[in-house]
């Protein structure tokens, strides 16, 4: 696994309210009609008749496509902004408030689980999230896990690029960047030592960035082996990006932010990203896909068989 970072002086829990109050829920069903694998997987495996549970929804748009269809879907996520706006936008939705990491319903519940991008952000790895989700679902059930994965462009080119530019200017910065802190410390410390404790951390601590534990990438082989040792056994994997649109690309823009169109919504390309994405995708989907998808069957053994 790929191990991502990201510096700001934000908690995570700020950086995923933020993200949920700069996007409307509007915004991302737009992205259902044009994200192609998982759509497709859902309407060839699923029943209406399923229990199926979105784990870790976020603003919920597969259960909101899910639910108009007829399906029998609800929501699970730990974010009450994302949750509250879920249920002014649409009052007939199943939708929870809680830890995907210990879901509150019986052992073999469900007859689906989706994840669509969630397991990825424990830095403690993947299979608590995957047992948990073993543990609910009913023999035979079915889990469709979506990940960030590592693309031949990530592997090859935007790795070895970042390296190459945090070797050459990177520890500069970060003496610049420490000397500024310690000058600042100083400064600030003197004023603070009087003020009360939490006051004085505060203060001190306020000009002060720090990395943040991201996500993990996989390659298509670690996710389908963290799958199987949870007991599912794999029916498909695909690669995972707005395969449906010529003008929008997750994972062009994730690693190469210019090609974005400005004020874009769902990762829009500009001109030249356009072409660059077409040309990529007509050689291979997998080349610089967003994230891989998979769908697993429980192998638990049925009581019921066994009458």
């Amino acid at each position: 696994m790929q191990k991502e970072f990201y510096y700001d002086s934000k908690p995570q829990s700020d950086i995923w309210d933020n993200m949920w109050t700069s996007r409307t829920i509007e915004e991302e069903l737009d992205a259902c009609d044009i994200e192609s694998p998982p759509r497709e997987l859902f309407l060839k495996y699923l029943s209406k008749k399923d229990k199926i549970v979105d784990a870790g929804c976020g603003f919920g748009k597969w259960v909101i496509y899910l639910h108009r269809r007829g399906y029998n879907i609800m929501g699970i996520d730990n974010n009450e902004l994302a949750i509250s706006k879920l249920r002014k936008f649409d009052e007939t939705l199943q939708i929870e408030l809680g830890e995907i990491l210990n879901i509150h319903y019986p052992d073999n519940y469900f007859d689906a689980y989706i994840s669509m991008g969630v397991i990825e952000h424990f830095e403690g790895g993947p299979l608590t999230a995957l047992k948990e989700a073993y543990r609910i679902v009913k023999p035979g059930g079915l889990i469709f896990v979506s990940v960030p994965t590592v693309n031949i462009i990530r592997k090859f080119i935007r790795r070895p690029l970042r390296n190459t530019i945090n070797a050459i200017i990177g520890s500069p910065l970060i003496i610049k960047s420490n000397w500024k802190k310690s000058k600042i410390k100083a400064i600030l410390a003197p004023i603070a030592n009087p003020l009360p404790e939490k006051v004085k951390k505060l203060l001190l601590r306020k000009q002060i960035r720090y990395y943040h534990f991201g996500e993990y990438r996989f390659s298509k082989i670690e996710l389908e082996n963290y799958i199987k040792q949870t007991g599912f056994e794999i029916i498909k994997t695909l690669p995972h990006d707005f395969y449906d649109s010529k003008d929008h690309a997750i994972g062009l823009i994730v690693d190469f932010p210019f090609f974005e169109s400005g004020n874009s919504i769902n990762f829009r390309l500009n001109p030249i990203g356009k072409v660059i994405s077409r040309v990529l995708e007509g050689i291979s989907p997998w080349i610089a896909c967003s994230s891989i998808i998979c769908v697993g069957r429980s192998k638990k053994i049925s009581f019921e068989c066994l009458d």
